[in-house]
């Protein structure tokens, strides 16, 4: 067999050219990365150069390698699908789909995964790609494992799944069903505390208040590490997804419209960094100084970034306290409660979070009990939530914050919450109830026009033919997706944007970034279910929806998009142009898995992606 290690030069540490001389001070990178970076891009260079020669050495000993049974290159770590073999073991199934958070699953794609790779190290993430450079394959990348479409299946690809990147060697654990890997034990947290920044699994600076972690950490994992290193007084957090089991690394290259989104702005523009390996084995780090064109795409490129994150560094904020109010409506005062949201939104305070909701609240005595339930614990009639989530110092703060809000809430309400405690851990236990693992789902959004009329709902459900959009308001658009959910566990939701939505797409720094589509109204519907049978009806429901919904809107965000459903526009077109060029710079051949397969029809999945992914 040839030997892969014919030309280590591509593992030369790249980083900013003034990284180590004294001007590095003028960087916007704290120097603590730039050096981490440095310690880091040595040991994976010298790992590499380990695994070459013990290669050279196994195959001085055999001639004839069954890559079925044992593979040299890839990471030890690895599953591999036998190519004799039209049926998948349990095993491998288990390695391709186990982390799928959605159940509706093309397993049709199964054979065609070539491998699943758990890599531990840098060292191993380039191994993998120096592999399918050498066979032809292509890579496909997995954080959380929480994409609606499963992004990280792909035919005839090297499935990279990131569940283990930087855990301590120490620390065994089964990564089969199941998301969050890094805060499931004080081991992990205790090892930041024993080891330096480049060897941590998770490192917090304290003088820069910057945060570096793996890109399949969660977001509660995340801020769980926050709380438990900052002490009294000291408690930092980062504004992930809301729901807890999503991965970090998908999360931010889609923008990540994580907490407070509205006002703090997209997570994305809290990523000052990131260590990379390219399509060509490359270990780069990223940022607005260093590899500027890698930087701008992964901040909304998605799964099209054609490169593979292997660590963030992400700038906190002080964990505040939470308060909210709750508005819970029948659902035929739908159109009056989402006007007055949208109305008073402009006028609320800077820590708020506004959403309206539609679904059906569980009947039980605990509507929050955490065991599943059947459909027959639901309210067959939807109702209408309007919620204010308030992130502030205080109490008293907090009261004059939601106080006139809770003065103008329309008459009406079938139950309401005003003012009352909250965190970030009980917020994460509801968001999980919302999304029920093991289940089927469809998702789809859209950025609604902000030209529609604000002047409130018209009288008439649905739309006549000679309505314009000035006649129209956003309720209007709307009602049919909040009222006509097609499972009880299924929802609709309304998310205000604005005041966010009315700033140029900017990181802090005053750079562009590949993310481009916003507007003051975020819409999204997740319907869940459990039986395959149901997939025709409720999908059916979704592209129904938006054949309604599209005409209202200027765009849609990647998060919760699932492009087997419905073609969107997730970027501007300048920014689709340069995402193709970015792109046939950095991964020419195509290696990295886009985000579908080249299959019959794919090219035109995106039109707004022009089928280069």
């Amino acid at each position: 067999m040839e030997s892969l290690a014919q030309n280590l030069d591509h593992l030369t540490i790249t980083s900013h050219p003034s990284s180590f001389t004294s001007s590095s001070s003028s960087s916007s990178v704290p120097a603590w990365i730039l050096a981490c970076f440095a310690e880091r891009a040595a040991d994976a260079k010298a790992a590499a150069i380990n695994n070459h020669a013990s290669q050279e050495e196994k195959e001085a000993e055999h001639d004839q390698m069954d890559l079925d049974i044992v593979d040299p290159i890839l990471p030890r770590k690895t599953v591999l699908q036998s190519s004799s073999s039209s049926t998948p073991s349990d095993h491998f199934t288990q390695a391709v789909w186990g982390r799928v958070f959605n159940h509706r699953r093309d397993y049709s794609l199964t054979p065609h995964v070539h491998a699943v790779v758990h890599p531990r190290t840098t060292a191993e993430v380039i191994a993998v790609v120096e592999y399918a450079k050498a066979t032809g394959k292509r890579v496909s990348v997995r954080s959380g494992g929480h994409s609606w479409a499963a992004w990280s299946v792909r035919g005839d690809a090297i499935l990279v799944d990131l569940c283990e990147l930087e855990l301590p060697d120490t620390l065994k654990i089964d990564w089969f069903g199941h998301h969050g890997k890094y805060g499931c034990t004080e081991r992990v947290m205790d090892d930041s505390a024993e080891r330096e920044p480049a060897e941590a699994c998770v490192w917090y600076d304290e003088e820069s208040q910057v945060v570096a972690c793996p890109p399949s950490m969660t977001g509660q994992e995340l801020n769980d590490f926050l709380v438990w290193m900052g002490g009294s007084g000291k408690e930092r957090m980062f504004a992930g997804g809301h729901c807890p089991d999503v991965g970090l690394g998908g999360f931010l290259l889609q923008g990540g419209m994580g907490w407070n989104c509205k006002n703090w702005g997209w997570a994305c523009e809290s990523v000052i960094s990131m260590e990379v390996v390219t399509a060509n084995g490359q270990h780069l780090l990223i940022n607005n100084d260093s590899h500027p064109d890698l930087f701008w795409a992964a901040r909304g490129a998605g799964p099209g970034f054609p490169a593979i994150v292997t660590r963030l560094y992400l700038r906190t904020r002080p964990l505040l306290e939470m308060y909210q109010s709750l508005y819970f409506y029948p659902v035929s005062l739908f159109k009056k409660v989402l006007q007055w949201a949208i109305n008073i939104a402009p006028t609320c305070d800077p820590g708020m979070e506004i959403v309206c909701v539609s679904s059906h609240l569980r009947t039980s005595k605990n509507p929050y009990d955490p065991n599943p339930a059947k459909d027959s614990d639901y309210d067959p009639e939807p109702t209408i939530l309007a919620s204010f989530t308030l992130l502030t110092t205080s109490r008293s703060a907090a009261l004059a914050a939601l106080q006139p809000i809770h003065d103008l809430h329309p008459p009406g309400t079938k139950h309401l919450v005003f003012c009352q405690s909250t965190s970030l851990g009980q917020e994460y236990k509801q968001q999980l109830l919302a999304s029920p693992w093991g289940h089927r789902y469809c998702c789809d959004n859209a950025y609604i026009s902000n030209e529609l009329s604000s002047s409130g709902p018209s009288s008439s459900s649905g739309f006549a033919a000679h309505e314009t959009a000035e006649s129209i308001s956003v309720p209007d658009v709307l009602e049919k997706a909040f009222t006509t959910l097609p499972t009880v566990k299924s929802s609709a939701l309304w998310f205000s944007m604005s005041p966010r939505s009315r700033r140029p797409l900017l990181d802090p720094q005053g750079e562009p970034m590949a993310l481009s589509m916003q507007s003051d109204h975020y819409f999204a519907v997740y319907t869940v279910w459990s039986d395959e049978k149901d997939d025709e009806r409720c999908t059916g429901w979704v592209r129904d929806i938006f054949k309604g919904v599209e005409k209202y809107a200027v765009g849609s965000y990647l998060g919760d998009a699932d492009f087997r459903v419905r073609r969107a526009r997730f970027w501007s077109d300048e920014c689709a142009r340069k995402l193709r060029e970015v792109r046939k710079k950095w991964d020419p051949e195509g290696r990295m898995g886009g985000f579908c397969d080249d299959r019959k029809g794919d090219k035109e999945i995106l039109r707004n992606g022009g089928g280069w992914v």
